[in-house]
Order: structure tokens, then sequence, then C-alpha cells
């Protein structure tokens, strides 16, 4: 546990409006002959809950989580214009300015540094962001939330529209028992879309490298991790039994990206990550559970970059309350993962992911 204080200390006081575009650290030689410089890149990756508005004072919360942690990019998911525009005046009033990615939507990018072009996807919005002149195309995410077959192996449907199998459950306990057919879960995974708009993004991004560019993609998912439904998870968790290769992050990871926060905790027994569902002390409990007989938790919010000699990851860490919701009841995380936990208002129903890289720019 991180409570406020050691936080800043951790990842760093908030930056003044004065040196937007600055980033976080000095910039520092890379190198014998300072040939190059340093630059910190700190990825936030959180859903807001419908702008905070499920929880009293959660717009409040989303800004003090921005100013508390000072990422330099924060992909927003459950976010529209009007609710990016009251988090840049609320962080302005914090002696914070952010760049945003011209009118964005959810999903959204806001930057302390400057945004030179944008362009958005289905499900996915892009902003190139230039990093002290070395540029970043950082890609946000927030995919479609039905088909979550997630909870097929829990006992519930996952909000399959008809006419497909599974559909009867709706969102309810399916009245059998769990479902573990691996075929039929992913088949139904497929038919979400997910994996198809994120493949769209996948090629833009191997055309934005070609030209030289870093590229880094973030977002709510509403979908596992290959890496985390695996044979030493599969009797945890409410998984019983199955495992499942979810294929949107298999085919990032195929695409060549790498899982900031696997990357750095690598164990899911011991550092799962989970970022759903958090606990929220200032919401009920039946708002905070979809499953409420289930052990629900899984990792579905992540920041993945493209290696490239100029990127270098630094750490990982799950930003939110060190409590879940288990089988309807606020429960306390007993594994290895390190929370940087608020003691002000937390704004959502996800845990928030930040992961911190180091980027070489060249010297002017």
């Amino acid at each position: 546990m991180v409570r406020r204080r050691e936080l800043l200390g951790l990842v760093g006081a908030a930056v003044g409006a004065g040196v937007v575009g600055a980033g976080t650290a000095e910039a520092r030689p890379s190198g014998p002959g300072g040939r190059g410089t340093h630059r910190t890149l700190k990825i936030l990756q959180f859903n807001i809950w419908l702008g905070g508005s499920r929880v009293q004072g959660g717009r409040a919360g989303i800004a003090d989580t921005v100013a508390a942690v000072s990422p330099d990019v924060v992909m927003l998911s459950e976010s529209n214009p009007e609710r990016v525009a009251h988090l840049l005046s609320d962080l302005a009033a914090r002696g914070l300015t952010y760049y945003d990615n011209a009118n964005p939507t959810d999903p959204a990018v806001i930057s302390r540094y400057p945004i030179i072009e944008h362009q958005s996807f289905p499900s996915w919005s892009k902003a190139v962001i230039s990093v002290g002149g070395t540029e970043v195309v950082a890609y946000s995410g927030h995919l479609e939330y039905r088909y979550y077959v997630t909870y097929l192996p829990r006992g519930y449907g996952g909000g399959t529209p008809s006419p497909l199998e599974t559909s009867e459950y709706g969102w309810g306990e399916i009245p059998t028992g769990p479902i573990t057919d691996t075929a039929l879960i992913m088949r139904l995974n497929e038919a979400s879309g997910r994996t198809a708009v994120t493949r769209t993004v996948l090629a833009d991004a191997a055309r934005e490298r070609r030209r030289g560019r870093l590229t880094v993609m973030a977002g709510d998912f509403n979908e596992p991790s290959h890496r985390d439904w695996t044979r030493r998870t599969r009797n945890l968790f409410d998984h019983h039994g199955a495992q499942i290769e979810w294929s949107t992050t298999k085919a990032i990871e195929n695409a060549g990206f790498r899982d900031s926060y696997r990357e750095i905790h690598p164990d899911p027994v011991r550092t799962p990550g989970f970022t759903w569902p958090s606990d929220n002390p200032g919401a009920k409990v039946e708002e905070l559970t979809w499953a409420p007989k289930a052990d629900e938790r899984d990792r579905i919010d992540f920041v993945f970059y493209h290696p490239d000699r100029r990127i270098r990851l630094l750490d990982s860490v799950v930003v939110g309350p060190s409590r879940s919701i288990v089988r309807n009841v606020r429960t306390r995380e007993t594994g290895r993962d390190r929370f940087l936990e608020p003691d002000w208002t937390w704004p959502t129903d996800h845990k928030a992911v930040l992961s911190t890289f180091r980027v070489t720019t060249r010297s002017r």
C-alpha cells in the first residue's frame, strides 16, 4: 500500500502549467558526448466510469488522481468531449496543463507533451505525441463490453446478443453452472469484434514504425489476457479449469508489442494485477459487481509498447484501491501486486495501470 504522500515521492510531484511538454524528468545525457537525452514517459490507462458521475465527488477524484500520479499521457475510457473538457479545466485549476487529441470522444488521449496529429478508429483513438522531438504514437482503446464471455466459466452469461449461443442468459446466472467449452468461448469472443478492430490499429502502428515512430497501446479491453488464463491459473479465480488464449492480447503480442505489466510482473498467480471489479468506498457493492456469486476478477486494462532501442520500460504498477469485489464482498488483495493507493475520492469501478518508460531523444 502506498499512501498519497509516499506516492508523490515515488512517481514525481505535479508539474506546473509553465512546463507543458517538458516531461516528468529533466533531460539527461544518454551517452558519451551527450549525443542524446532521456525523457520520462509515464502512461496511465484510466477508465473513469462515465466521467466520475457514479461516485459523489468523482469528477474531482479523476483530476486528483491525475495530479497525484502525474502521468505524461493518460488514455481515457468512458470519456466524451464534455468530460475531457471538464478534466482539462479541473487540471488547469490545479496548475497542470494537458493537451487533448482534438474534440476527443471515447476513448481519448490527453498528454503533457504536445499532440501533433490525431485520428479516430472504431473503438480506438490515435494521438502522435512529440517527446522532446521523438514522435510516439499512442493508441487508446475502449473495446466492446458485450460478449464478455470471461463470465461463462464463472457461471454467468456475458451479455452475448441474440441469436448467438448463450444469449439466453443475458448477464444473469447460468442455471446449469459454468461453461468451460474453450472453442465456444473463443468463438463468441471473436464475434465481439474486439480483435478485428484492434488488428486495424496494429496495421496502422506497423506503418507508423516504418516512418520511424515509437508505438504504444493502452485501453480497457473488456477482455482478459492470454497470459492470465494459463495452466497455472486454471483452478484459481473461478476459471474452473479453463485455459484460454484470449485473442486480442494474443494478436497484439503477435504483432511484436509487449504487455508492460506482465513484463515487470510475469507471474499471474503471485501478481495477478486485477483491474476489475475494483472496490470503491463511494459506491454500493451491488453497483460494482455484475456476477455477485462469482470471483469475477480479471486484468482487462493494459499498457502495451513495441520494443525499440529508444524506449525502455522501467516499471508498471496498479493505481487504485487494494481491495476488489469477490462474491459480493469487499476483499483486500493478498497477492504481491504493488498499489499506488489513493487517499482521495476514487472515481471508478476499475483500477488504473501506470507504466513508466524512458525515451531517448535527440539533443538539439
